[in-house]
């Protein structure tokens, strides 16, 4: 496709996940990435130099320009909801990066804005595109585990001690990053939950703060009861070493899904994921047999996600990770953080 007819985009929040969004969108046939702001010039200013595209000094100039048909939202969490509402009113698609927002109300007011101005909205809940998961669903869906039984899962990084007083995953209220680990790693195998085997009804967690300077928490456990009866566990913390794995237990067989990132420095973590698939195992446990690594095709789910969002707005198709599928994995993590508060169980409620 030529470079006048792929979707252009604009991307706001320069941030070192940014990276990973930006490479998938040069790397993309479908769409084209046309500039870039930040509320830090000179970060704004290196990223347009290391991805060649435009630079804005307000986010208003980069949503009033007529080659972007779309906003990639890589901001903070806590205004999601202002910048999607203004992009939907200048008639801009809207990709917001996971967690749609802090608060389920924010979340509803960003579906209800992008509705109203008849633009696609879509979340960047990238998890479930990884090819070992979505391999796992064709194993479940087949019956190849029998009968689900409980699903476990851990995320954990030790980002906690670089946090800084003005990071706004620093902070603990809605302003900031509640719920710490879960809500910014945790929400991927919340979202993996529910694509495998929701949806979750009740959730009962404990949250510490332990080790960290930062206001937040930085362990987080959560236990789940799906509708269906079966059981799982999502386990996250800002203070352990690299960890991602997620283990189905069935009645007639178990799967284990792992991630092995590579040893670097932090900075340099984002480009570290966008071969992801490259760096994952998948093993089934049957009854009555050894162990067996399951193959599957590796892809690049960052840039699936880019090419998905360029294609429904040609199309104006649907998204796979739309409003209601992003609320409801916000869902669970609000009623993770009520339940650790009050030491009740919370029905979720969306």
């Amino acid at each position: 496709m030529s470079e006048d007819k792929k979707v252009g985009l604009g991307l706001v929040g320069c941030g070192k996940f940014a990276g990973v969004i930006a490479t998938s969108v040069k790397t993309s046939t479908k769409a084209r990435l046309v500039t870039c702001f930040d509320i830090l010039p000179e970060r704004r200013a290196a990223y347009s130099k290391t991805y060649g595209c435009d630079q804005e000094e307000r986010f208003e100039d980069l949503v009033s320009r007529e080659d972007v048909e779309g906003v990639l939202l890589v901001s903070p969490n806590a205004i999601h909801r202002e910048q999607a509402e203004w992009a939907a009113r200048k008639g801009k698609h809207v990709y917001v990066e996971k967690p749609i927002a802090n608060t389920i109300a924010d979340g509803k007011r960003i579906i209800e804005a992008c509705e109203k101005a008849g633009v696609v909205l879509m979340v960047g809940h990238y998890a479930r595109r990884i090819a070992a998961i979505r391999k796992a669903k064709e194993l479940i869906v087949a019956g190849v585990i029998g009968n689900p039984v409980t699903v476990e899962s851990s995320v954990s990084r030790d980002t906690g001690f670089q946090l800084t007083p003005g990071h706004f995953r620093w902070r603990a209220d809605d302003s900031g990053c509640p719920g710490g680990p879960i809500m910014s790693m945790g929400i991927h195998h919340v979202d993996t939950f529910n694509y495998l085997f929701g949806p979750i009804q009740t959730v009962f967690a404990f949250f510490s703060k332990l080790y960290i300077p930062a206001e937040i928490e930085d362990i987080t456990a959560a236990v789940c009861r799906f509708k269906s009866g079966t059981l799982g566990y999502v386990g996250s913390t800002y203070v352990s070493p690299k960890t991602r794995w997620m283990r189905v237990n069935g009645t007639e067989a178990n799967l284990l899904w792992t991630v092995h990132y590579p040893v670097m420095p932090y900075v340099e973590y984002p480009g570290g994921i966008l071969d992801i698939d490259q760096r994952c195992q998948l093993t089934l446990f049957e009854k009555d047999k050894d162990p067996r690594d399951i193959p599957f095709a590796p892809g690049l789910p960052y840039r699936e996600e880019i090419d998905e969002f360029a294609r429904c707005i040609r199309t104006g198709d649907r998204p796979e990770t739309g409003g209601p599928v992003a609320l409801a994995a916000l869902a669970f993590i609000r009623a993770a953080i009520e339940s650790a508060r009050t030491g009740k169980s919370v029905e979720l409620e969306v």
